[in-house]
């Protein structure tokens, strides 16, 4: 039996979630059509690792810098971000949520977290695993 996640899955699926943040915080891509594009990348491909054995589990440590950028994306973003219509409702916003445009603003913060690790040994300029790393 194959275990979950397989790493050449696993880093291709995040080398594409990195490009759609990296897409829709330069303004390259809309929110929408990254919401669209990206959906729910860290639940869906179960980066919390629910659906992982010791060999998966050991693969998401060892991706665990990389991992961190989507389980934040997914907890402090797309779990609260609404329409841009429900945002303007006292009790949308007394609950925290907020529409795209400030899911935007919010999804820069964490991309510009994204570059800065790029900068780091083993990590290629455009935030992804260079080779040999």
């Amino acid at each position: 039996m194959d275990s979950y996640p397989a790493e050449l899955d696993l880093v291709v699926g995040l080398d594409q979630g990195d490009e759609l943040v990296r897409l829709c915080a330069s303004g390259e891509l809309s929110f929408a059509a990254f919401s669209a594009q990206y959906g729910s990348l860290y639940w869906s491909a179960a980066l919390d690792g629910h659906e992982s054995d010791e060999i998966g589990v050991a693969l998401l440590r060892k991706y665990s810098d990389r991992i961190a950028l989507h389980r934040e994306l997914a907890e402090t973003v797309l779990a609260r971000v609404c329409s841009a219509a429900d945002a303007e409702r006292d009790e949308y916003r007394k609950l925290g949520r907020f529409g795209p445009d400030e899911a935007v603003a919010r999804l820069r913060v964490l991309a510009a977290a994204l570059l800065k690790e790029a900068s780091r040994p083993g990590i290629d300029g455009s935030g992804r695993l260079a080779p040999n790393a």
